[in-house]
């Protein structure tokens, strides 16, 4: 990555923020898209490292104006939001394309507009995408997304493939399964996990038999610099993630024992009768076959990494207030 000039779509979030991170750290010239009013939390402390545009996606005049005057290299697009975005409702479904196809397709009319198109252009979709399919999921398969998010970046994934011979540069989707790491919203299950276990409060597993492919940010990062690399012809979409689906009450208690955390505050749910288990998993099949990218960190070992950094962010958090 040394002196690529790279574009982040969201680097203020989750991901992004790790992306911007590791691009800095590897030499290359990195421009952030933040959204206005976002907090720049994740990444305050690269500010110094990275450029920052405080840039409405939906906003095509200000998109226009910030991607003509850094004329990127390569672009990571990962702007997609999510809250709001699960039930299957009509509000949803027009918000759905609102903020998750318009700007992408803005996004891509720009850039295959500049006077140098970018090299690359990898964008981040997810495991959504697939719905209520058979699983393991593979890239063939024909997908039946069950909600407004999912539809919204299957949408995508399609169109992106539709114009992929018309356009001056490749686009290949990332399709992510379930993201964990640091600095992620204690919205989410696995960081809400960790705080229970550090204060001692009991947390409830509501669906305690469900599983989930869970994959280390770090391996998504990896592999979406991976993806940036030489276009590979046909994959228009790949899967990242583990192709190891835990349950929830494994990864509960994987939790506990990491955190050295009493496993009874863990409270598992019953799964009622004739409720279906839900069985989220991805197969890493052509993600090594053509790109040759594998996931390093099993979730064992990824969450003893987050159990070292949510302990050193307690201990900090601990001295500030003393």
């Amino acid at each position: 990555m040394e002196g690529k000039r790279c574009l982040v779509t969201g680097a203020a979030g989750f991901i992004g923020s790790h992306l911007c991170r590791r691009l800095a750290s590897e030499g290359a010239e990195v421009h952030a898209l933040v959204r206005p009013g976002s907090g720049p939390e994740r990444i305050v402390g690269i500010a110094d490292r990275i450029t920052i545009h405080r840039v409405d996606m939906v906003d095509r005049g200000a998109m226009e104006d910030c991607l003509k005057s850094v004329e990127p290299d390569l672009v990571f697009h990962l702007a997609t939001p999510t809250r709001g975005l699960g039930e299957p409702t009509a509000e949803a479904s027009r918000s759905s394309v609102d903020t998750i196809l318009l700007p992408l397709f803005d996004l891509v009319d720009i850039l295959a507009s500049l006077p140098r198109p970018p090299v690359n252009v990898v964008r981040a979709g997810t495991i959504a995408e697939y719905g209520h399919i058979a699983v393991p999921y593979r890239e063939h398969q024909h997908e039946e997304p069950v909600t407004p998010y999912g539809a919204a970046m299957l949408a995508g994934t399609k169109y992106l493939g539709l114009l992929a011979s018309r356009l001056p540069f490749p686009i290949v989707s990332a399709r992510l399964a379930l993201t964990y790491g640091p600095d992620q919203s204690r919205d989410f299950l696995l960081p809400s996990l960790f705080e229970a276990c550090s204060r001692g409060n009991e947390i409830e597993i509501r669906r305690p038999d469900d599983r989930r492919d869970l994959i280390h940010v770090e391996d998504v990062v990896d592999a979406m610099i991976c993806l940036a690399g030489d276009p590979r012809p046909g994959a228009s979409h790949v899967n990242i993630c583990t192709g190891i689906a835990p349950t929830m009450s494994e990864v509960a208690l994987m939790v506990a024992e990491a955190m050295d955390a009493d496993p009874g505050i863990v409270r598992l749910g019953k799964t009622r009768t004739g409720e279906e288990v839900s069985h989220l998993l991805s197969d890493p099949g052509m993600a090594a076959q053509v790109y040759g990218w594998r996931p390093k960190i099993g979730i064992r070992e990824g969450i003893g990494m987050l159990a070292d950094h949510f302990s050193g962010s307690l201990k900090a958090e601990v001295r500030s207030r003393g």
